[in-house]
């Protein structure tokens, strides 16, 4: 099974499209933000910290964070970069006041269900377990390599979001990811992946 496929479909939630729809009209320019960065930003979250509550109490404080400096907000897309680029922030802050370095883990229970094409108990149990172990490596890997691969796999990022969200050329977040990838292929490979 491929790594991202698995992050993707079975732990994270869906991301919604960044263009707003018709209700969107009738919110806010801030609840139009909201609806469109909330998904990615939770994902990015939540497969950097350990609880559904850390992740919650996380993406709280980077919301409070934006709607507070809303005023500063850029239009467009470029909003959910500004989003983005507070996440981080704020995700390095906890690493370093609240929590440095905890461990990645989800209960079996809370990985998602397979679809209902499959109705193998034995092959869902081994997805499940699939994914607790790549959830685990990439528990085990370094903040930084953590935080680009969230960001480009999880949360749907671009190069180019990524290099304005952490501050590096298009060129350094092409090479860290690449790295990053190659260290996470090492370890899947350690614990007996493809």
């Amino acid at each position: 099974m491929h790594a991202r496929a698995v992050l993707k479909s079975e732990v994270l939630p869906r991301a919604a499209p960044e263009a707003c729809t018709d209700h969107c009209a009738q919110t806010s320019p801030f609840e139009a933000l909201y609806a469109a960065a909330f998904p990615r930003v939770y994902a990015f979250i939540r497969c950097q910290v350990s609880t559904t509550e850390t992740a919650q109490e996380l993406v709280s404080r980077i919301f409070l964070k934006a709607y507070r400096h809303r005023e500063k907000a850029p239009e467009g897309a470029a909003a959910i970069t500004w989003v983005f680029r507070i996440a981080h922030t704020t995700l390095i802050d906890y690493w370093r006041v609240d929590k440095p370095r905890e461990r990645v883990s989800l209960a079996m229970e809370e990985i998602g269900e397979l679809p209902a094409a499959s109705i193998d108990p034995e092959a869902a149990y081994q997805r499940k377990r699939q994914m607790m172990d790549l959830l685990q490596v990439v528990g085990d890997l370094a903040d930084d390599d953590r935080t680009i691969l969230a960001l480009k796999f999880a949360s749907d990022r671009t190069n180019r979001d990524i290099a304005v969200i952490l501050h590096l050329s298009e060129g350094a977040v092409s090479m860290r990811l690449l790295r990053s990838l190659r260290r996470l292929r090492r370890r899947l490979a350690s614990i007996g992946w493809g």
